[in-house]
């Protein structure tokens, strides 16, 4: 199918699956609802929280090849690549922390338990269908992590028939991309399977020196679903991760000399394994009024890091979740109000290796809490849409706390819609923080406390030109206690993690605009400003206060050719330099970055491709003293059949 003309990112109308835990079953395609704002799909016209979309359509439009550079041009997100593809990358939502925002793979949190942290470098497009941006306090639906937002990714699922996909692609830094899926169903199931993968000799992560550091991912990933009537249906994922990538360290050699704390040339690398796993059935009683839902839900995952070809420590972690949850739905009512009440049991267990078998981080750990939670939404006479949601959670490490949300949307005429949100939300310290070891540079802090968080935000979704455009404006105000930050200490050059006293505060604002302009021409362009602060006033490391981003597509009619234009500015932020004994904060520059692509139509099913990454060919550092990869060329080809 060729790509019409739509907004560059985030259209109002999407796709839905439930969030929380995980998604329903669904054979045929579904209405245009949103999946990840409350404990069931719900329309986009009752949606109160922020929540921007990114569509397998934009992901192809643009040749984007990773999660990360389609997050860039989501308002209020920042991230941070420490060096070429492959290098650790994360993700911040509002100024909050990477481990304080939960992602979603068909519903699996893929989150590592051991870090709380998802590395963005190792998520792929393939096999895409959408992704959900979801801004602001979340724990009442996802639990501990998500006080900065959740980030739901759905992949494709098979329609009647059986489909087939293949792209394949090269160019600069002897890079290699490719992917295959097939996929299918009929009127009572659907199937999908795909395997993707990036190899790639990249570029030097070192100011020093000329050695490269490399990347390799392979992906699996695996869906189905099978309905054994039209009230009793079972659904399932799975997916698999293997990655490997090298990297430099940086130089803490004492004495101390001219490269001292500053990234060099060196023989690390890092090799990862994670598997996922969920199955879900659902049962519809009373013409579909009263719903059941069942889930079991696994991770685990394993990363080890090797120093000159020795083994230096690594870690294992798992987590398996249990998941019940009903609703019901009152459908005779004029105010149809629904009730969700779900109730969840999780188990994480983490193992630390050391360099010997007995090293003093070996140690296994585990943490196991319960959950239950309730949801009350409503449909006022006035259009006004309310959700009302309440959580508490029982945890064996830490105390055990209730986090909270209110939700309103109020549509007004036929072209806008006022919401706003009111959320808590809790972020547990993370297995590496309490008991991690990394030798010779850090200590872990078992006497941690949980971070605890306040929000709102308050926006407004403005549609023009006969809806073919939207606009979009959102303020936000979080306020986060007992913020977990890493200390240094420059007599022993160990690093540590402690609670800071007082109150750190995220303050923003957030742009968004949509419009497809005629049948051939789209366009999307946001913007933000995020100011984020610890309680001494200095402004949070790695989180630029100004964001931007714009792109500009084409599709020719009949979808022969086309042709996309992005850009997305990162403004000046702050980072540390440990290349002095007392730690001290750096300004990096900001930054643009443009992408270039095209497709060409050979056939009905085949494409040909090319795009050029930092066309402009910056020169520039997302994380100090860590070196990104100049302008890239690629191309490539696509078929569908």
């Amino acid at each position: 199918m060729r790509l019409a003309a739509s907004a560059a990112l985030a259209p109002m109308t999407v796709l839905a699956q439930t969030p929380a835990s995980t998604p329903p079953v669904a054979t045929s395609p579904l209405p245009p609802v949103v999946v990840s704002t409350a404990r069931e799909p719900i329309p986009a016209i009752d949606v109160g929280s922020t929540v921007s979309i990114i569509t397998g359509e934009e992901l192809e439009q643009r040749q984007i090849r990773l999660v990360s550079d389609a997050l860039r041009a989501v308002p209020g997100v920042a991230v941070n690549r420490s060096g070429p593809t492959g290098a650790v990358t994360q993700v911040r939502i509002r100024g909050a922390e990477s481990n304080q925002t939960v992602v979603l793979v068909d519903g699996i949190k893929i989150n590592d338990p051991f870090t709380s942290e998802v590395d963005f470098a190792h998520l792929l497009t393939a096999d895409i269908d959408r992704i959900e941006v979801l801004r602001g306090p979340q724990t009442v639906l996802y639990g501990s992590e998500s006080i900065g937002g959740v980030i739901s990714i759905f992949t494709k699922r098979g329609t009647r028939g059986v489909q087939s996909e293949f792209v394949a692609e090269g160019g600069s830094f002897y890079t290699g991309t490719g992917s295959l899926a097939v996929r299918g169903g009929n009127d009572r199931g659907n199937f999908g399977l795909s395997v993707a993968g990036i190899t790639t000799r990249g570029t030097n992560v070192s100011r020093f020196g000329s050695e490269t550091d490399g990347y390799q991912n392979w992906t699996l990933n695996g869906t189905g679903g099978w309905s054994f009537s039209p009230n009793a249906s079972i659904d399932g994922a799975l997916r698999y991760v293997n990655s490997s990538n090298e990297f430099d360290p940086q130089d803490f050699n004492f004495p101390p000399g001219p490269t001292y704390g500053l990234v060099v040339d060196g023989d690390r690398k890092s090799k990862g394994d994670q598997f996922n796993g969920r199955v879900t059935g659902r049962l519809l009683s009373f013409d579909g009024r009263w719903e059941n839902q069942l889930s079991i839900v696994g991770t685990k995952t394993t990363n080890d890091t090797f120093a000159d070809g020795v083994f230096s420590n690594g870690w294992e972690g798992q987590r398996t979740g249990y998941f019940y949850q009903t609703t019901l739905r009152a459908t005779e009512s004029a105010w149809a109000p629904a009730l969700t009440l779900s109730a969840e049991r999780q188990f994480q267990t983490f193992v630390a290796k050391g360099p010997l078998p007995n090293s003093p981080e070996n140690q296994r750990q585990e943490n196991n809490y319960t959950a239950v939670a309730g949801e009350l939404r409503a449909k006022l006479p006035t259009a006004t849409a309310l959700t009302l949601s309440l959580r508490r959670d029982f945890n064996t490490l830490f105390q055990d706390a209730t986090t909270y949300r209110v939700t309103v949307a109020q549509p007004v005429g036929e072209s806008l819609k006022l919401r706003t949100s009111f959320g808590t939300g809790v972020a547990n310290p993370t297995f590496f923080e309490l008991f991690g070891f990394i030798p010779g540079s850090f200590d872990p802090n078992p006497n941690l406390k949980p971070e605890q968080s306040r929000g709102f935000d308050v926006g407004a979704d403005i549609r023009f030109d006969g809806g073919r455009g939207q606009f979009s404006v959102t303020v936000f105000d979080t306020d986060l206690t007992d913020e977990i930050v890493t200390t240094f200490n420059p007599t022993t050059y160990r690093s540590t993690v402690t609670n800071l006293p007082g109150e750190s505060t995220r303050r923003g604002v957030e742009l968004e605009l949509n419009w497809a302009i005629t049948s051939a021409w789209s366009a999307y362009a946001s913007y933000s400003y995020v100011n984020a602060k610890q309680p001494d006033g200095q402004l949070e490391i790695r989180r630029p206060t100004n964001l931007a981003a714009a792109a500009l597509n084409y599709a020719s009619p009949g979808g022969r050719w086309g042709a996309n234009l992005g850009i997305d500015y990162n403004g000046t932020r702050q980072d540390l330099d440990f290349s002095t004994f007392a730690t001290n904060r750096v300004t990096l520059a900001s930054f643009t970055l443009v992408r270039l692509s095209a497709f060409y139509a050979v056939t009905r099913s085949v494409d040909l491709t090319a795009r050029v990454e930092n066309a402009l060919n910056r020169d520039y550092e997302e994380v100090y003293s860590y070196r990104a990869s100049g302008v890239g060329f690629y191309a490539g080809v696509r078929a569908r059949f």
